[in-house]
This record gives structure tokens, C-alpha cells and sequence, in this order.
């Protein structure tokens, strides 16, 4: 039993290892210029918004909302 919770333990620290570095250091923010709900497939549209404005990309969230990256 012992030597299943040291390797439960030893995984998630791997899992935090590997994980930890890919965090985005850029915030994003909503997109200044898209009109309209941002469902799944809008997602090009708001992407090359987003470009258009400055950005890195864009995409389209759960609140149907065009989000930009990098601002």
C-alpha cells in the first residue's frame, strides 16, 4: 500500500513538472472588433480579427465570446 502512495505521489509531481511551463505569460482580452456570438466554428473568423487588431490570435469561448491572445 505504501508503494502505491509514493508513486501516486511521484507522478503528480511529474505531472505538475511537465504542465508548470506551459502556462501562457500573455493575458488575453476581448476582441474590440468582432460582432456577434463567437460559437466554435467562428473560430477562424475571430483568429483574423484578432490579427487584424494587433494580436497573436484569437478564439472563441464557452460564453461565445471572441478572445484575443497576447494583449
Amino acid at each position: 500500500m505504501m508503494q502505491i502512495k509514493v508513486l501516486f505521489s511521484f507522478l503528480a509531481v511529474l505531472m505538475m513538472i511537465a504542465l508548470g511551463p506551459n502556462k501562457t505569460e500573455a493575458v488575453d482580452c476581448l476582441s474590440g472588433r468582432f460582432r456577434g456570438s463567437c460559437p466554435v466554428w467562428s473560430n477562424k473568423k475571430c483568429k483574423n480579427t484578432c490579427i487584424r487588431e494587433g494580436r497573436r490570435g484569437g478564439h472563441c469561448s464557452p460564453s461565445l465570446k471572441c478572445w484575443c491572445e497576447g494583449c
